[in-house]
């Protein structure tokens, strides 16, 4: 009888760990709402001076061993796009621009915030591949904030696209994107630009 318990309770156990393992984790950057604002902050200021803020857009995940992955653009800065892993309440996230010459990679915790908002902090590097060591445009701090959906094209039905087709997508809908403007009325040169003009919804 005894052996039988113990047998029964392991195998509840196991049950458990493997549903764990598949699991997907809330808060994520897809379910609850896939448009986010992220805001950079200078590392390597005393005063940690704010950066540039965009849009990133999280199209939908699969599942890859105890990771939910998939492909990010940004509704606001033109042909800049990437991929997405969160395993947990982390968040990594690499990505391109300016016909993949610029680069930029995010480590981002995402937690409960006190507001209907989900929100997280993390870092947030970008550089481009010139030098011998590539060069380093900026060393930051990063908030991440939930702000709504991304609209999609009204013909397209995202829940019945491929994995390719939503890359495809992501590509498509970033092109689209037009120039960032600085407050000098020049096009900004990354996304990172601390000049450019701040978005409608940009929060301090």
């Amino acid at each position: 009888m005894k052996t039988s318990k113990v047998l029964f309770i392991a195998g509840i156990l196991i049950l458990g760990i493997a549903g764990a393992a598949v699991a997907q984790p809330r808060p994520n950057v897809y379910d609850g709402g896939n448009q986010w604002r992220i805001t950079a902050y200078d590392e390597t200021s005393p005063t940690h001076a704010q950066w540039g803020t965009q849009g990133i857009c999280f199209l939908p995940y699969g599942m890859q061993g105890t990771a939910i992955v998939g492909v990010w653009y940004s509704n606001t800065f033109p042909n800049w796009r990437g991929r997405y892993a969160q395993e947990g309440d982390r968040v990594l996230m690499h990505g391109d621009y300016a016909a993949l010459v610029g680069h930029d990679g995010m480590v981002i915790d995402l937690f409960e915030g006190t507001s209907p908002q989900d929100e997280g902090a993390g870092q947030w590097t970008e550089w481009r591949e010139t030098g011998p060591y590539g060069t380093t445009i900026g060393w930051a701090n990063a908030r991440l904030r939930r702000a709504g959906k991304c609209a999609t094209p009204p013909t397209v039905d995202i829940s019945k696209l491929s994995r390719a087709d939503i890359e495809k997508l992501a590509v498509e809908l970033s092109s689209q994107v037009k120039p960032r403007l600085r407050k000098d009325g020049r096009p900004a040169e990354s996304p990172l630009d601390p000049d450019q003009v701040p978005l409608p919804d940009e929060r301090p």
